[in-house]
C-alpha cells in the first residue's frame, strides 16, 4: 500500500513566495519606484537603500495611503511584542522621511497629524492600486493570514520531522572553528587577546586568502591594536577605551597609525568584495575610516552594516561615538540606546561577546540623561542596569545620586548598604 503525505516544508515555501510575490508587484509611491524585497527605492535619478524595518514602515504607509495611522499602531505592526519608545519610530519616520526626499516641514509624502499619528499623503499605484487606490488585502489580515499560515505548516513540518529517522548534524569546517575562536577572543577586548584574535585570523587566511570572515576579522583586530594598544597612552593589558581617546592623543596622525588604519581598511574592503553581505566586514570597514577621520564613507559604511543586520549592536556602539565626533549628540545617545536592546534582546544567544558590554552602556546611556537632568529618564536606565547587572557599583552609586536628587534619601542609602554588606563597596 502506498501513501501521500503532505510536505509542510513545501506548503511553508509556496506561502513565502505568494507573500514575496505580492510584496514585489510594481509599487509606486509618488515619484518612487519600490523594490520591497531588495530593500531599494528607486527615483529623481537614484537608487537608495532601506533598512528593512524602514522598508517596513513605507510598505505599511503604502497599505493604509490616506489613513492617519496611529504611534501605537505602527510600534505594534513593526517591533512586535518588542517593546520600544516613540523615539525608535521616530528615528524610523525621520530615515524614511530622508530617504523620500520629504520635508516634515512642508511634506509630500507623510504628514504628521497632530496628537493622532502619521499618514502617508502621496499617490500610491501599482498592478493592483490603480491610481491612489489602496491595496485589495489589508496590511494586517495580510500578516496574520501569512502567519496562521507558517504556523499550521510549522505543525506538518514538524510532525515530519519527528518522524523521520535522524542524521548527524554537518560538522563546521576547520576554518569556521578557529574564525569562531579567534571572535571569541577578540570580544575580550584585551592587549592579549587582540593578539591571539589576530594571529588566527592569519592563520586561517594563510590556509584561506579569500575568507570575508577572517578578513574582516584581521581588519577589525589590526584597528583595535592601533586604536587601544599602541603609541603613547596606551599602556596597560586595556589601553585605550575609545577611538576618541587616540584620536586626542594625536597618535593616529602619525604615519606608522596611518600605514596600519590604511591595511585594515583594504582587508576590510576586501572582505565586503567576496561577501558583500557580510556585516561585520562593514562594521570593520567603518571602524578603520573613522580612526583615518574619514566620517562620511564611515558613516555609510555602518549604515550599511545595518542594512544587512539591523540589530547589529556593535555598530550601534560603534555610530554612537563616529555621531559625537561629529557633534550630533542626540544621535550618539539614540544609537547607545538601541545597542543596550539589542544586546537585550541578543544576550542568549551570545553572552561571552555581550557581557562585557551591557552594563556599560547602559550605564552611559544613564549618565547622558543625567547631564542633561532628565532625572527619571536617567534613574529608568541605572535601574535597567541595576535589574541585570545587580551589584554593579557605579550604577548603584549613579542612582543614589538620582535618589537624593529626587527625595528619596532612605532608600539611596538602602542600596548603598545593600552594596557594601555584599561586595565590600561603599558607595
Amino acid at each position: 500500500m502506498t501513501t501521500t503525505s503532505f510536505r509542510g516544508d513545501l506548503f511553508i515555501s509556496s506561502i513565502i513566495q505568494w507573500f514575496k510575490n505580492l510584496k514585489s508587484r510594481n509599487l509606486i509611491i509618488g515619484d518612487w519606484t519600490i523594490d520591497a524585497p531588495s530593500n531599494r527605492i528607486s527615483g529623481k535619478g537614484k537608487t537608495v537603500e532601506l533598512e528593512p524595518r524602514v522598508m517596513d514602515l513605507l510598505m505599511l504607509f503604502a497599505a493604509r495611503a490616506g489613513e492617519v495611522i496611529s504611534k501605537t499602531e505602527m510600534i505594534e505592526s513593526l517591533w512586535d511584542e518588542v517593546h520600544v519608545n516613540d523615539d525608535a519610530l521616530t528615528r524610523c519616520i525621520f530615515k524614511l522621511r530622508k530617504a523620500l526626499e520629504d520635508d516634515a516641514r512642508s511634506p509630500e509624502y507623510i504628514e504628521t497629524v497632530s496628537k493622532r499619528g502619521y499618514r502617508l499623503i502621496a499617490d500610491v499605484a501599482g498592478d493592483d492600486m490603480p491610481g491612489a487606490a489602496k491595496p485589495k488585502v489589508g496590511y494586517r489580515m495580510l500578516l496574520a493570514f501569512v502567519a496562521i499560515s507558517i504556523v499550521l505548516g510549522g505543525l506538518f513540518v514538524l510532525t515530519e520531522r519527528l518522524t523521520a529517522p535522524r542524521t548527524p548534524e554537518m560538522d563546521l569546517n576547520k576554518d569556521d572553528v578557529l574564525i569562531v575562536r579567534a571572535d571569541g577572543f577578540y570580544s575580550q577586548f584585551t592587549r592579549a587577546d587582540n593578539e591571539a584574535a589576530l594571529r588566527i585570523y592569519e592563520a586561517v587566511l594563510a590556509d584561506d586568502p579569500e575568507n570575508a570572515k577572517a578578513l574582516a576579522g584581521l581588519s577589525n583586530a589590526i584597528a583595535q591594536r592601533v586604536i587601544r594598544y599602541q603609541g603613547p597612552g596606551s599602556e596597560g593589558e586595556l589601553g585605550r577605551r575609545s577611538l576618541t581617546e587616540a584620536l586626542e592623543s594625536g597618535w593616529l596622525n602619525q604615519s606608522e597609525a596611518k600605514e596600519r588604519l590604511e591595511r585594515s581598511i583594504a582587508l576590510a574592503e576586501k572582505a565586503t568584495e567576496f561577501d558583500p553581505q557580510h556585516t561585520r566586514a562593514w562594521r570593520a570597514l567603518g571602524l578603520a575610516q573613522s580612526a583615518q577621520q574619514r566620517y562620511e564613507p564611515a558613516q555609510r559604511a555602518y549604515e550599511k552594516a545595518l542594512v544587512i543586520d539591523p540589530e547589529d549592536w556593535g555598530t550601534m556602539i560603534n555610530l554612537s561615538e563616529l555621531s559625537r565626533l561629529t557633534g550630533q549628540p542626540e544621535n550618539s545617545v539614540f544609537y547607545l540606546e538601541q545597542a543596550w536592546l539589542s544586546m537585550e534582546r541578543k544576550f542568549v544567544s551570545n553572552p561571552v561577546a555581550i557581557r562585557p558590554w551591557h552594563s556599560s552602556i547602559g550605564l552611559a546611556v544613564a549618565e547622558y540623561h543625567a547631564e542633561a537632568q532628565a532625572w527619571e529618564e536617567s534613574k529608568l536606565w541605572f535601574q535597567r542596569v541595576l535589574s541585570r547587572d545587580p551589584l554593579n557599583a557605579e550604577a548603584v552609586r549613579g542612582l543614589s545620586n538620582i535618589l537624593r536628587r529626587l527625595g528619596d534619601a532612605p532608600r539611596a542609602d538602602l542600596i548603598c548598604e545593600d552594596l557594601e554588606a555584599a561586595t565590600g563597596t561603599a558607595c
